[in-house]
């Protein structure tokens, strides 16, 4: 588990860098920065989850804590490629619709339910 949180570290620390290294003001440069304002969200939650995995010796999470990290690389890369992008107009006015990428995040979300829930 602690193998996971540091990975989960480390792409949090890549996902910080993404925005400024990707060419500013381009559709990537934003996508990258939702990515990294998606993960901010969820992050508490999965260290908390997984440090007290830890504590608890709840061995069971370890695969939970491995499959939402590569469920969150897969988001990452879907979100700031803009795979599936409905539209890609840098001056749309609406939410960017990624099916894909939403269905990858429910995904993320239903790994940390079920390590939530081992907790108990």
């Amino acid at each position: 588990m602690i193998n996971l949180i540091t990975f989960t570290a480390l792409l949090y620390l890549i996902q910080l860098l993404a925005p400024n290294i990707l060419k500013a003001g381009t559709g990537y440069s934003k996508r990258a920065s939702k990515a990294l304002k998606n993960l901010s969200e969820s992050l508490p939650i999965f260290l908390a989850v997984a440090i007290l995995s830890i504590v608890l010796e709840i061995e069971e999470n370890n695969p939970l804590a491995l499959y939402w990290l590569v469920t969150r690389v897969i988001f990452v890369i879907i979100y700031v490629s803009g795979l599936g992008l409905e539209n890609k107009k840098e001056e749309s006015a609406g939410p960017d619709k990624q099916i894909i990428r939403s269905l990858v995040w429910a995904v993320s979300i239903y790994f940390l339910i079920n390590m939530t829930l081992n907790l108990l």
